[in-house]
């Protein structure tokens, strides 16, 4: 994506949802998905979709006086081998802006995506919304799921599924969940701001006060990535020192273990912080590891850009 784009608003979660990405004065991207219903048999065909899409916005168009047109099976794509073995099709559409779109049903898993790219019509290049779609990927690559989001890049089991995210200023978090665990992969803007006048091993229990209130921990100093970073472990408090403070008495909090990297990426200027909580101790495992080493917290050199994204995201 063009580094002057933004995530304008984001809904749903891995099975569907919707995300928008606009730029200093228009929407310039939108991208819609869903997972295919249980069975091929009751998917309706790409260009059914694409019929009731269109008919919608035929609609919409009439009520405001828009002037509207459609091509459909639009040849705008000049490679369309990653294309194949998908239901797809391509059209564009006209009305203040020129939209170029893809209707596709994934040939491996079958989701179902329909992502459009918007330009005005006197400044319009399809290169661009081929690059877009390009770009795309729908499911995981050997049993991991790539996620990259304001420049935070990481790969995740596809075990762990997407359940909150939040997308605040100068601070990305993004939550999974699988049975008995859940993890955390959050990073922290303005990095030599938070740590001014204080330490990393300083700052992060102060900062995360809230979230570690519930945790007898250690906290150690260890390199992470090559950077200077911490190793918390925790456990749960007794369940007498939870009682000497204020707690609901109607759904607790789950006593739970923690297991959590933290660094200060100095190339970057950003704190990344990697947290896995799980419910019983001998089931800790290697999952907040395993994040770590496959998050990205800054850019390699031009030099690198020959290696892989997996070898990019590991920091290999």
């Amino acid at each position: 994506m063009p580094a002057d784009w933004s995530l304008g608003k984001v809904d749903g979660n891995y099975k569907s949802g919707y995300a928008r990405l606009d730029d200093s004065e228009i929407v310039r991207a939108e991208v819609e998905w869903r997972e295919a219903p249980p069975g091929s048999a009751r998917r309706l065909p790409i260009p059914d979709l694409v019929d009731r899409y269109l008919e919608k916005l035929n609609k919409k168009a009439a009520k405001t006086g828009t002037e509207f047109s459609v091509q459909r099976r639009s040849k705008f794509l000049k490679d369309k081998r990653w294309l194949e073995g998908s239901d797809y099709e391509t059209f564009t559409w006209e009305a203040d802006f020129r939209a170029y779109n893809l209707a596709r049903a994934c040939g491996t898993c079958g989701r179902i995506i329909l992502i459009r790219v918007l330009e005005p019509k006197h400044d319009s290049d399809p290169a661009l919304a081929e690059e877009v779609f390009r770009s795309l990927n729908d499911h995981g690559t050997d049993g991991r799921i790539f996620w990259c989001i304001y420049g935070m890049s990481f790969w995740s089991p596809e075990e762990l599924t997407l359940s909150t995210h939040g997308l605040k200023s100068g601070n990305i978090q993004l939550t999974f969940e699988m049975k008995g665990h859940i993890c955390k992969v959050q990073r922290l803007s303005m990095a030599q701001v938070l740590l001014k006048e204080t330490s990393l091993k300083e700052w992060y229990p102060s900062f995360f006060k809230k979230e570690l209130r519930d945790f007898d921990y250690t906290l150690r100093e260890e390199s992470v990535k090559d950077h200077n970073g911490l190793r918390m472990e925790g456990r749960p408090r007794s369940r007498w020192r939870q009682l000497l403070r204020p707690l609901p008495f109607v759904n607790p909090r789950p006593r739970q273990y923690a297991d959590s990297y933290i660094w200060h990426c100095e190339e970057s200027n950003k704190i990344c912080v990697v947290d896995h909580h799980y419910r019983k101790k001998g089931e800790r495992g290697d999952l907040s590891h395993a994040l770590t080493n496959a998050y990205a917290c800054h850019q390699k050199k031009i030099e690198a850009d020959s290696r892989g994204h997996d070898e990019l995201a590991t920091g290999q």
